[in-house]
């Protein structure tokens, strides 16, 4: 990141993408992908990134319900040559895991299920599922969540002095610092802030329930069973009813406790809620603490953007129609590694995912 500072305004999100990925390999599979030669080249990530288009497609066009069409247009074709490259680096993961001695194996995910695989309780196709799964529910939300973060805080400098200053305290020394797990816990305001963004801006704007049986809504309106529900985040989050005049202002303020245990506890679900939530939710907001705080202790960001000329535009994940750049400054004086470090502590022993696998690398 230090070849960023003293440049013009850039698009930061394709590094935090990669930054993501490997993240995600790393915690979820094991494996450092960042001497593989199809991440150098971002093959890696483009082929992620072609998946959810193919993703998004088959959704709302519905086209893969139809085989015929699908081939006429060209979607099997392409979905088979996506999968083709991301077969590569799976195969050897699950190869090298199968030709491996099981008491060598951490008590990881991936280990797991070849563990499953080998009892004959899931097939290969199963593990190399769940494969998919893991790495792609972890790239681009991510990614895209610490990316409206550091907009937001470069539109507001007020707030992203705050957070500086709450950093400051927590790490007195900036650089190449390590985070515990503990140290997390003292970011309050960081809280806010990441909270306040994911309610302005979160992850998926909707979410899709299925009735399991006949109920009445609050004005009387009959929900029959079997009938799917589309909830929607982005505008519950905005409504005026639950987050006062101001609903649609960057205010971290609103995650302040009095504020919170006044407010209904389903007007904030960035995650969603209930028993079908986000399996990820505590992973991602870690994961996103960690970053936000390397970044934003050694770098002060700004944009020319203006708030109000923010666009979304409809996506599984939230994107935005034209995306600001960043201007990075120091903070203070830094050394050469800062966030994206070679570090076996990025993710501390006692953090509560991570008692097999450790740390990715935060190196860009």
């Amino acid at each position: 990141m230090n070849t960023l500072v003293g440049q013009d305004e850039v698009y930061f999100l394709p590094h935090l993408l990669r930054w993501s990925l490997s993240v995600a390999y790393q915690t979820t599979l094991g494996i450092d992908v960042r001497d593989e030669t199809n991440f150098k080249n971002n093959a890696l990530i483009d082929s992620w990134q072609s998946l959810v288009k193919l993703i998004i497609i088959g959704i709302f066009m519905n086209v893969s319900q139809n085989k015929i069409v699908s081939k006429i247009i060209g979607w099997e074709r392409r979905k088979a040559h996506v999968f083709s490259k991301i077969n590569v680096l799976i195969d050897k993961i699950i190869d090298s895991k199968l030709n491996s001695h099981p008491e060598h194996n951490t008590n990881s995910v991936i280990n797991r299920m070849i563990k499953l695989y080998r009892n004959g309780s899931i097939s290969l196709e199963e593990v190399k599922g769940e494969c998919y799964n893991m790495v792609l529910a972890g790239i681009d939300t991510t990614a895209v969540t610490l990316h409206h973060t550091l907009i937001l805080l470069a539109m507001f400098p007020q707030y992203q002095d705050l957070v500086y200053e709450e950093l400051k305290k927590v790490y007195p020394d900036s650089g190449d610092f390590e985070v515990e797990y503990e140290d997390l816990q003292k970011l309050v305001y960081l809280d806010r802030v990441l909270n306040e963004t994911l309610r302005l801006i979160p992850s998926a704007g909707i979410t899709v329930r299925n009735s399991n049986e006949d109920f009445l809504l609050s004005n009387k309106v009959l929900v029959p069973k079997g009938v799917a529900i589309i909830v929607d985040i982005f505008n519950i989050h905005r409504n005026k009813d639950y987050w006062g005049a101001n609903a649609h202002t960057f205010n971290p303020d609103n995650f302040l406790p009095d504020n919170v245990r006044d407010r209904h506890p389903y007007a904030f679900i960035p995650f969603s809620k209930g028993r079908r939530n986000c399996i990820g939710w505590r992973y991602a907001l870690i994961l996103s603490k960690i970053a936000l705080a390397r970044i934003l202790r050694n770098y002060k960001l700004s944009t020319s953007f203006q708030y109000e000329e923010l666009v979304f535009v409809d996506n599984i994940v939230m994107k935005l129609e034209k995306s600001p750049l960043l201007h990075f400054q120091r903070s203070f004086i830094i050394w050469v590694h800062i966030l994206f470090m070679d570090s076996t502590q990025a993710f501390p022993a006692n953090f509560p995912f991570t008692q097999s696998c450790r740390t990715p690398t935060f190196r860009l």
